[in-house]
């Protein structure tokens, strides 16, 4: 039911601006969380945003405001919000039409999440929200998810809209008070044991929607066509110069000059393409450090401070300081919880 689109590792800036005034709207400590995010406010920012410090904003956000209600509020604060997905399901001819048409884009905006369109069950259709198994992905992300989406459906019903019509299932930790959550999104909630979906009902999702413009539904659909290719040329690039980067590391050369010439491009039109993509060659620098780092620690039993020397560190102290920064962990940690993490994986397994 849709083509099926892996997740991707940033998020749309769009996406990320409307959180930032919600959080800021809420009185979320604005300084701690562009460091969360790892953004400068004082300069331009930038096209996108990578998932994992997404999903540290949201982490940042629920133990900051400690809301139990904060995933519908936020939800429905963004489900109200002008992006391609309300003006697609606003004009299309039903539900149906318009979350088929826009499950294939949904990772321009969610990154690590992706919406899929199960099969018919019980007279309903159900819309589960998964994430990349590979990155990390905030409960209250996940929440939040199906409540947008919810929210939204609720919206392009318009005045046909009937409570028997959605319901958000939800696991038990994230619906403490079903009722105000219910009175608070104008939806149903259900309580599961660990799943996020959202289900509609089979007449909503075949209803005619209340204001079908078959010319503006392809309009929007053409804009969500242009935003993907320009973000898969954004992605090859980003991923060439990440692999070039962590090559030259390997080499001990990291200068621009020899990213440049790996490219076979000037200095200056590299700098060009870092523009365009928003980042500086410094922080594509410390995110393949970074990477590198991660993998020589997981991949084998190399010491910890040739580690550091691999990845371009000359003091052993100023590499723990930087994979802190990146994990939250020091090397040690990371290293032991991993292989804890494989340990357990392999008991299960016998």
């Amino acid at each position: 039911m849709g083509k099926e689109m892996a997740p991707t590792a940033q998020v749309d800036i769009v996406l990320v601006q409307h959180l930032l005034n919600y959080w800021d709207g809420r009185g979320v400590d604005m300084d701690q969380l562009w460091r969360v995010l790892d953004i400068d406010p004082q300069l331009p920012l930038p096209r996108w945003v990578l998932t994992d410090r997404v999903a540290d904003a949201y982490d940042f956000v629920a133990r900051e405001l400690n809301d139990s209600l904060l995933a519908f509020d936020l939800g429905i604060y963004m489900a109200e919000r002008d992006m391609p997905l309300q003006r697609l399901l606003r004009c299309a001819q039903s539900l149906k039409k318009g979350i088929e048409a826009l499950i294939p884009y949904v990772y321009l905006s969610t990154g690590s999440l992706r919406y899929q369109i199960n099969a018919v069950q019980n007279g309903a259709v159900t819309i589960s929200v998964e994430r990349h198994p590979e990155r990390h992905v905030s409960p209250l992300q996940l929440a939040a998810a199906v409540v947008i989406m919810a929210g939204v459906c609720r919206n392009a019903l318009g005045a046909s809209y009937d409570l028997g019509d959605l319901c958000m299932h939800l696991p038990e930790s994230e619906v403490s008070d079903r009722k105000r959550a219910e009175e608070l999104t104008n939806i149903a909630v259900n309580k599961t044991d660990g799943f996020y979906m959202l289900e509609i009902s089979r007449e909503a999702w075949e209803r005619p929607g209340p204001d079908p413009q078959p010319v503006l539904f392809k309009s929007v659909q053409r804009e969500l066509i242009r935003q993907d290719q320009r973000f898969r040329e954004h992605l090859e690039l980003y991923a060439e110069l990440k692999d070039i980067l962590e090559m030259c590391l390997i080499r001990r050369n990291v200068t621009q000059e020899g990213v440049a010439d790996q490219l076979g491009i000037s200095v200056r039109n590299l700098q060009r393409r870092l523009r365009a993509l928003g980042t500086t060659y410094q922080n594509l620098l410390d995110e393949a450090r970074q990477g590198l780092s991660m993998k020589l620690i997981c991949e084998g039993d190399m010491p910890l401070y040739e580690v550091a020397y691999k990845v371009g560190y000359t003091e052993p102290s100023a590499f723990y300081k930087a994979f802190r920064r990146w994990t939250g962990s020091t090397p040690g940690d990371y290293r032991q919880a991993y292989l804890s993490a494989i340990s357990a994986i392999s008991v299960e397994d016998e």
